[in-house]
């Protein structure tokens, strides 16, 4: 259900711009941002998460950094869910999504008061065919789990559920929506979602996203598996979508159905294939050759092997992508993983082959450019779940370089050591997940090890449990663009946890799961274990400053001498089925159903670098 909204007075932001481009037809708008704004997931489009005009926050100061204000505030009695997603902030206004408790979609003035409210229309209904609640899965499927865009009139945003959404940046009233399960768009699945964050692109609005089954996999009369990653370019005026590229051919009936057979004595048979999954990276692009950049998911169902090709898996999965914006045609596919077959009935680890599963793709290709032997050259470099970090060339797809990956098998206490230059190891829930940084001048890669978690996720189809191993180690580690010197690393410290839910004790390490914020001389990072918005001096890596806020599954931003971060997380629970339970004994991260947003400055910091310059209605209920 939609608020009422009251209008707003409407004053654009100076250098904003709309200009027609007469050859397609698109109206293009402006970024509505300053270059000292955060007004995108990953700050710009070539996917650094780099402020380069922050100029007010130093490691000399950073020390200082106390809590200006937060959302709700406390003693509130009328809760936000959580928030999992970067908060956006354009001119001090800060734009950000729910989940769980009352899924919405927000706009703060820079005092940290509700400037419009959006309440997100469920989708997801048993009635509308959607699988998840049909199979009575307990998932977070009507709210936000990305960041929004902001341009000089509009803000555009996904949903869980599968909804693209753009509203008015000043009233909050909805211009647009797009239902990417409905049959009227081109790439439609009744499980698709929308995790990725959308960028202005060629003056189209680039989405990322696709048939999300990794847990339906798991539900033994759910035909897996159909869905198809996708991008696809949309007008920003009306929602229109101009093209779409779907992830790898089209799947397929099997008839009859296709068998996998795996080392704990598990046989599972797929009735379709072969499913690329979701893309839930957030594409970066190259404006100068009109590229889109991009990482895919795991394949949820295998291909049929054919006599001339055996293999269960073709180039689409775990890879990297790149497709051209005017039409979306694609220029060339670099898979980093391969014969990555997985959801949740899947071993996620084949001690036959020494393969890990679920090693996607999350990281957002960050475009810069290396000198080799006098040469200057254009490259991307990327982080994945294996843990490894790559450089791979932007015109033809070329891999030049990676840093070392994981070859033994899980071992829940293991760590990566630093003289074996590995980032982080594989798993599920480890390695590179999103949001890695670079400054221009190095690579800032967040990682998580949690190999135990391969080992309690041995298929969830047989009748066995397998308690939750907790994760061994977190850090943050600067490389150089070519990934061949490190620099530094930052090693969480590991600590005591005990679950809410059964009150277990476990002696763990901290993931840092969440994207890093950049500035000249500044690391900002979230810890997802000890719940705290960390700053690393960005030239030593030493820890600078360490604020708790409470369980936390979101990365910060940075903007005029400003810290924002959201805090809660529902992620990576149990899940539990009508027709089918599975109870794991173990670990368990720190959940909750309510969330907050955070607003951190200097001590003498007293908001006069906002303008106040847009006059904001007030969320009315009904």
């Amino acid at each position: 259900m939609v608020r009422p909204i009251r209008t707003s007075t409407r004053v654009l932001a100076a250098g904003c711009f709309v200009m027609t481009l007469a050859a397609t037809g698109v109206t293009q708008h402006a970024l509505a941002a300053e270059p000292s704004d955060w007004a995108q997931y990953n700050y710009d489009n070539r996917g650094w998460r780099f402020n380069h005009a922050e100029q007010k926050l130093k490691a000399g100061n950073i020390g200082t950094l106390e809590e200006k204000w937060r959302f709700p505030r406390r003693g509130a009695t009328d809760p936000v869910g959580v928030v999992h997603a970067t908060p956006v902030v354009v001119d001090g206004y800060v734009y950000f999504g729910t989940t769980r408790t009352r899924p919405s979609f927000y706009k703060l003035t820079p005092d940290g008061e509700v400037c419009w409210c959006y309440e997100i229309e469920s989708i997801v209904t048993a009635e509308h065919g959607d699988p998840y609640i049909e199979h009575g899965l307990t998932l977070t499927v009507d709210g936000v789990m990305n960041s929004a865009l902001v341009d000089d009139q509009r803000v555009y945003f996904g949903t869980f559920g599968g909804q693209l959404i753009c509203l008015d940046r000043f009233s909050g009233a909805e211009r647009w929506k797009v239902n990417t399960k409905h049959d009227s768009f081109p790439l439609a699945h009744p499980a698709n979602t929308i995790m990725s964050s959308p960028i202005l692109a060629d003056g189209k609005l680039i989405v990322a996203g696709g048939g999300f089954e990794h847990a339906l996999g798991a539900i033994p009369d759910y035909p897996c598996c159909s869905g198809r990653g996708f991008v696809a370019a949309f007008d920003p005026e009306n929602g229109n979508c101009l093209w779409d590229y779907a992830v790898g051919p089209e799947p397929q009936q099997f008839d009859p159905p296709i068998a996998m057979e795996f080392d704990n004595g598990e046989r599972i048979e797929f009735v379709a294939g072969p499913s690329t999954s979701s893309v839930w990276c957030t594409p970066s692009y190259d404006q100068q050759s009109k590229t889109l950049f991009f990482g895919t998911d795991t394949h949820n169902a295998p291909r049929k092997p054919t006599p001339d090709d055996q293999r269960p898996y073709n180039k689409y999965s775990s890879a990297i992508i790149a497709i051209g914006v005017e039409h979306g045609n694609e220029k060339w596919v670099r898979q980093l993983v391969a014969n990555d077959v997985w959801n949740n009935s899947i071993p996620a680890y084949d001690s036959r082959t020494g393969r890990y599963k679920d090693l996607s793709i999350g990281d957002t290709p960050k475009l810069y450019s290396i000198t080799e032997n006098g040469v200057r050259r254009n490259v991307l470099g990327v982080g994945c779940k294996d843990g490894a970090f790559y450089v791979i060339d932007r015109d033809d797809g070329q891999m030049l370089y990676q840093t070392p990956t994981y070859q033994g098998p899980p071992e829940p206490d293991r760590i990566a050591p630093k003289q074996t230059r590995i980032l982080a190891l594989p798993s599920a829930l480890g390695g590179l997940q999103t949001g890695c940084g670079f400054d221009g001048d190095r690579v800032y890669a967040n990682g998580t090890d949690w190999p135990g978690l391969a080992i309690a996720l041995q298929g969830v189809a047989s009748s066995r449990t397998h308690p939750i191993i907790p994760p061994s180690a977190g850090r943050v580690t600067a490389i150089s663009p070519n990934t061949l010197v490190e620099h530094w690393r930052h090693e969480r410290p590991r600590l005591h946890h005990t679950n809410l839910d059964d009150g277990g004790k476990f002696t763990c390490g901290d993931p840092v799961a969440s994207g890093v914020a950049l500035t000249d001389e500044l690391v900002f990072f979230t810890t997802n274990l000890s719940g705290s918005l960390s700053a690393l001096d960005s030239n030593t890596g030493e820890l600078l400053k360490a604020i708790p806020i409470g369980p936390v599954w979101c990365g910060p931003s940075v903007s005029r001498g400003r810290v924002y971060v959201g805090s809660g997380s529902d992620l990576f629970q149990a899940w539990s089925s009508k027709k089918q339970v599975q109870s794991r004994i173990g670990f368990s991260l720190p959940k909750t159903k309510v969330g907050a947003v955070y607003c951190f400055g200097l001590p003498d910091d007293n908001g006069s670098q906002f303008s106040n310059a847009e006059t904001c209605p007030e969320c009315e209920t009904d």
